[in-house]
């Protein structure tokens, strides 16, 4: 699962929010014993076996969530509750699949009932150029910080030897990275590897319920070149512990360079 830096594909349009509040933010908060304040998982901002337990039982979840979006007709998923740590103390996020003038076709769309915040993950193209994650509202308008669009290069056009395993791995990075700069300095890195485990996993498990006949050739190339089916990722949400535990370390240490790999 370890790669090098160079393997990563990574442009963070927007990334001027993080630094050293964040930094000093990643030893603080949280506590190994939370208590889930309806929400249907908690992650802890310091207990790593506590998350990697919680993270890998989420997949029936998550199909279920999924499954409904193949049908055209259906606009919007069952919602994924999430617990978070954060500096003013613990919040509930809202996940859930959608089809609205952000994307029509299934695409993750975050809710942060405390500030009435919104954010629809989306995928960006052309191919050519290079897959991108795109974080817009949901007239599909892109959102902004500090002036930047949020914006981050996800995978690269030319197809690349890599498992399926891997591409999923990357998109974490990426989602976590994205989720990161969106709410701002007041998460932990290892908190915002595990959002970033189920946000690029409901990402991929939207795209397959779209499936290979949706009109939208960068979702297309996705499916087609990555090879990830909905075992695929059935296998990778229900890996042992200690391996999910490693990737969201991997993870962290990646946030953790992604910073000064930025450009402005």
């Amino acid at each position: 699962m370890q790669k090098s830096n160079r393997d990563i594909p990574f442009e963070a349009l927007g990334f001027a929010l993080l630094g050293g509040t964040l930094a000093l933010l990643s030893g603080c908060g949280g506590t190994s014993n939370q208590t889930p304040v309806q929400a249907d998982l908690a992650l802890s901002a310091v207990d790593e076996p506590f998350n990697a337990q919680r993270l890998r039982t989420l997949y029936r979840k998550l199909s279920t969530m999924a499954e409904p979006m193949r049908q055209r007709s259906v606009r919007e998923s069952s919602t994924l509750r999430v617990q978070i740590p954060t500096a003013q103390g613990e919040e509930v996020l809202h996940f859930a699949l959608v089809r609205n003038s952000a994307g029509d076709y299934p695409h993750l769309r975050i809710t942060r009932p405390k500030t009435g915040e919104h954010v629809n993950f989306v995928f960006g193209g052309p191919v050519a150029q290079g897959v991108t994650l795109r974080l817009t509202d949901d007239g599909s308008r892109l959102l902004q910080r500090d002036g930047q669009p949020l914006v981050f290069r996800l995978f690269g056009g030319e197809p690349r030897t890599r498992t399926p395993q891997d591409w999923i791995t990357t998109g974490i990075q990426i989602a976590a990275l994205a989720f990161l700069v969106w709410i701002g300095a007041v998460v932990v890195r290892g908190v915002a590897a595990a959002v970033g485990f189920v946000a690029f996993n409901l990402i991929v498990l939207g795209a397959l319920a779209a499936g290979l006949g949706v009109a939208i050739p960068v979702i297309r190339w996705f499916l087609e070149t990555s090879g990830i089916d909905w075992d695929t990722v059935r296998r990778f949400v229900e890996q042992t512990a200690e391996t999910i535990i490693e990737l969201l370390r991997e993870v962290t240490r990646w946030l953790t360079q992604g910073i000064s790999l930025y450009r402005g």
